[in-house]
């Protein structure tokens, strides 16, 4: 019943703040990242033409299935066969670059050519590769996503919606550190190889440094120098843009520990852009607070260990991990109780530290887990039948000792008679044959 109450709450006062969120752009979504939730939506699960956001799932497959320090050689047809008017690093055939390098130039600066030499390193083909992406976007449930390419370069049957990029997104946020480290920086420049440096010299043989021309994000949500579109709140992910497709970008930002996506296709300009992401992400923090459910270190019970030893047997069970919830802002987290599983084998000893069960509390569908730990030690004491059995034992061979030390003593003691009785018989005999001796000799 609490749980529907909520529910129905959150709904109404979602229902009336919607009105309240102007968005021009044709197609949007507001996601937490926490729990997933739909907080605004705009024909969202329309497909549509989602040009280099793209990327992020490209970025996702390449995670998956390569290391960072990878080093990966460009092929003359991955970096020839990006449009003329599309954004390049100039990567040249037979350059060798790290897969962290690709990832960066590909989704700081949107490097076309980087997302293709990606591409066929990890499936072979552009064509294997767009397989695997269509795979990957269906595991992560998405419904209207079919891509053609790594890049998402103008083709009319290359689709999106936003719905699907925020899955994208929220996956690669939740599980790839080095996505965020990358989606969240502003400046970068690809290393300048011997291949580049060799083309450079040859085009401009006055030069007296070599360079790269992509040096900054195409994200101005997070360039302080932008300040125009700058958004302090704002911590990453990917812009698009091509004529069909107009202005897109998938946008994360965090304030007071609430984390929100803002996905929007098909935007005219990047004023209306920032107006649109700034306008979802405001209304999302105004509706959404980040609370602690439980705090490390809490006591949550004690319990008597029935082995312990006595007067010490009992077990302070505390919580490890503290757990923060995104909650609607009129809800307490007081007011969500846990689930505390206590393992079946708790018994002393018992060290300090030492898991000894699980607590879980359900909020919105989302589930949050900390271990629980012992808070102290127990000793097991010493059981008063085993104690009993082992002084019974002790006496016993005790005494099995005894008897056989007299034992021995006692045929010691025969065998000592014995030999004196033989050695008295033995001298008795000679001293009767001599006296038998000498008189037979006196009377002969």
């Amino acid at each position: 019943m609490k749980k529907f109450f909520l529910f129905l709450l959150f709904i109404l006062t979602l229902g009336s703040n919607v009105f309240a969120v102007e968005v021009s752009s044709p197609r949007a979504i507001l996601i937490d990242v926490d729990t997933g939730r739909v907080l605004f939506q705009k024909n969202a699960y329309e497909a549509t033409y989602p040009a280099s956001t793209t990327k992020v799932l490209t970025a996702i497959l390449v995670l998956e299935n390569c290391e960072l320090d990878e080093m990966v050689t460009a092929s003359a047809t991955a970096v020839n066969s990006v449009y003329a008017n599309g954004t390049t690093a100039s990567i040249q055939p037979g350059e060798e670059l790290s897969v962290r390098d690709l990832l960066s130039t590909m989704l700081i600066h949107s490097a076309n050519d980087a997302a293709y030499v990606l591409a066929e390193h990890v499936g072979g083909t552009i064509d294997s590769f767009s397989s695997m992406l269509n795979a990957k976007a269906k595991e992560l449930g998405a419904k209207s996503t079919y891509f053609l390419n790594p890049n998402g370069l103008p083709n009319t049957k290359h689709k999106c919606s936003a719905y699907d990029m925020s899955l994208f997104a929220r996956y690669a946020m939740q599980n790839f550190p080095v996505f965020r480290e990358i989606v969240s920086t502003v400046n970068y420049t690809l290393p300048i190889t011997e291949k580049y440096t060799e083309l450079y010299m040859n085009q401009y043989p006055d030069a007296t440094n070599v360079i790269r021309y992509l040096n900054t994000t195409t994200n101005h949500l997070i360039n302080p120098n932008r300040t125009s579109y700058y958004y302090e709140y704002a911590t990453g992910i990917k812009t698009g843009y091509t004529d069909a497709a107009a202005n897109c970008i998938v946008a994360s930002a965090k304030k007071d520990g609430v984390e929100l996506i803002v996905v929007i296709f098909g935007a005219s300009g990047w004023t209306n852009l920032r107006n649109d992401a700034v306008n979802l992400f405001e209304y999302g923090f105004g509706i959404l607070k980040s609370e602690p459910l439980a705090i490390s270190g809490t006591t949550i019970e004690k319990i008597t260990i029935e082995n312990g030893v006595k007067d010490a047997n009992t077990l302070d069970v505390i919580v490890e991990d503290t757990l923060y919830a995104t909650l609607h802002s009129q809800e307490d987290a007081s007011s969500y109780t846990p689930k505390i599983a206590l393992n079946s084998d708790v018994s002393a000893p018992i060290t300090a530290g030492q898991v000894v069960g699980t607590m879980t509390y359900t909020v919105n569908d989302a589930e949050y887990t900390s271990n629980l730990i012992a808070g102290n030690s127990v000793e097991a004491k010493t059981p008063t039948i085993e104690v009993a059995t082992n002084t019974v034992k002790n006496v016993f061979f005790t005494i099995l000792k005894l008897i056989f030390w007299c034992f021995i003593a006692f045929v010691l003691f025969i065998f000592a008679i014995v030999l004196i009785r033989a050695y008295i018989m033995t001298k008795r005999q000679r001293r009767r044959s001599r006296q038998r001796y000498i008189y037979n000799n006196r009377f002969r």
